[in-house]
């Protein structure tokens, strides 16, 4: 909670949630298994007034839908992902042998028949089961970019980084050993 109220908070209107309370839900409802907005506030609504309390939520409710995606409409992502990298490094980061998984993706849900999908770089660990760092991958054509700038972020001593042919780059795999890791590309 103390590294989400860090996270500044941008919204202009309605403020009757206090920011750090809605993220820690939303992460708190994501390490549960919501996958939506939707079941972010239903789970909050489920667990009432133990969550209530945990979290902060002064109004004595958990948010419904639409604030959540207020909020996240106008939540400064790099920020919120910065504070929690550097939450993550606190308690010990990537340690020795590691491995990281790193792919491009289109998340599932974000794309209608007009509008493209959200596109993603992230560097996944399979041990610590969690996207252990992610970076807008912009559109068609700028993973690449994206992969080294992601990279850069990490601390990669004694990290193994594995990844798909599109990694195969002496670019990318200069910048894996020169973060002091290694690298398996198919």
């Amino acid at each position: 909670m103390e590294v989400l109220a860090q996270v500044p908070d941008h919204r202009r209107r309605n403020r009757s949630h206090a920011l750090p309370s809605l993220l820690g839900l939303a992460v708190c409802g994501m390490l549960c298994g919501a996958r939506s907005l939707y079941a972010i506030a239903q789970w909050g609504r489920d667990y009432g007034d133990e969550i209530v309390a945990q979290l902060g939520f002064k109004s004595g409710r958990t948010p419904c839908c639409a604030t959540l995606h207020n909020v996240f409409k106008e939540l400064d992502v790099d920020f919120f992902e910065a504070a929690l990298l550097s939450w993550f490094e606190q308690r010990g980061g990537l340690n020795e042998g590691v491995r990281l998984a790193l792919d491009g993706k289109t998340l599932r849900g974000s794309q209608g028949h007009e509008v493209p999908g959200v596109r993603l770089v992230a560097a996944f660990s399979h041990q610590l089961g969690i996207a252990v760092a992610q970076a807008d991958a912009g559109g068609p054509g700028q993973e690449l970019i994206s992969a080294k700038a992601l990279l850069k972020q990490l601390d990669l001593k004694g990290v193994i980084v594995t990844g798909d042919a599109l990694y195969t780059q002496r670019g990318i795999c200069q910048d894996i050993v020169e973060g002091g890791g290694d690298f398996f590309l198919s």
